[in-house]
């Protein structure tokens, strides 16, 4: 006998309930072919014939009807997991000191709260969008989301979410009334907003400064945030996180230079902390949270 898959139980105890394979997909919310299909992958597994086909409906064969007791007692085993998994995410509470900067606790801020509210009714979020990078060491925070390398402090441990690209990007309004570039050579044609010369050390800007003609600069701004907010509100084109913008309807990539990741993410805690469940909790909320965000980016990048 080849392993079993428990929820086909499911839906062996509902048509010995029901007595049709219809009537058991309209309780189990699939489709009939989902039901008759599942019942005939659990009988090919036991190598038993469970029920008899009949134009009245599904009768139990005398080995099928010895085999419902034990899978109601495994229903109500998974029953008991299920609820005892349920109360203990119930359990989880307490507050989570989380800091970042407010670039991603703008993008990822709402949707963490939700699911957190969600799966974890009873951990709260205080949240910290300074500047400064708070010292998990000595608990100024509890878990960091960094636009940084891999962390090097004695006792960190992190997990790299994404390495995050930066693309010249525009605002929809400004592609319809100017088109969108497709690579250097038509930058000229366009209103580009460039950062200030005093900002070096990545290559995107090292790029700027090469391939940006002069005469298209409408403006510079002295921070990222600064630069994010005038290509989203249409001033022009610039360099924009393709992390962020992955489902922003409001803005459109023009194109991806060639140089190397802008940023990586990392989601970082202290070790002393890593395993405290309301902390856990709040890093995998995280995790999946970034995760979708990553499947969008997926989704626009291939389309």
């Amino acid at each position: 006998m080849g392993p079993i898959n428990v929820d086909d139980l499911r839906f062996l105890l509902s048509v010995a309930e029901t007595g049709s394979t219809l009537s058991a997909s309209k309780a189990l919310k699939v489709s009939q072919s989902t039901v008759s299909r599942r019942i005939a992958a659990l009988e090919a597994d036991l190598r038993i014939q469970l029920f008899d086909k009949r134009r009245s409906g599904y009768v139990l064969t005398e080995a099928g009807a010895a085999l419902i007791a034990p899978a109601q007692a495994v229903r109500q085993a998974v029953d008991a997991f299920s609820k005892a998994a349920g109360s203990l995410s119930r359990e989880i509470s307490g507050t989570v000191r989380f800091t970042t900067n407010d670039v991603l606790a703008n993008m990822l801020l709402t949707d963490l709260t939700i699911r957190l509210k969600q799966v974890h009714p009873g951990v709260r979020l205080e949240v910290d969008t300074s500047n400064l990078l708070r010292d998990l060491a000595n608990g100024e925070a509890d878990v960091a989301l960094r636009a940084a390398p891999a962390p090097t402090e004695a006792g960190l441990v992190g997990l790299k979410l994404v390495e995050d690209y930066w693309s010249l990007y525009c605002s929809r309004s400004y592609a319809e009334h100017n088109g969108v570039p497709k690579g250097r050579e038509e930058l000229s044609g366009h209103a580009l907003v460039g950062i200030d010369t005093h900002v070096r050390g990545r290559p995107i800007f090292d790029w700027a400064r090469q391939h940006f003609p002069p005469e298209a600069v409408l403006l510079r701004q002295n921070s990222v945030p600064a630069v994010f907010a005038s290509v989203r509100n249409g001033l022009g084109i610039g360099f924009y996180s393709e992390f962020i913008a992955a489902d922003d309807p409001d803005l459109v990539l023009c194109f991806r230079p060639p140089v190397p990741p802008a940023a990586e993410i990392w989601l970082v805690t202290h070790e002393r902390l890593r395993h405290v469940p309301r902390v856990r909790a709040v890093m995998d909320v995280i995790r999946e949270v970034v995760r979708r965000k990553l499947d969008k980016e997926c989704e626009l990048v291939h389309q």
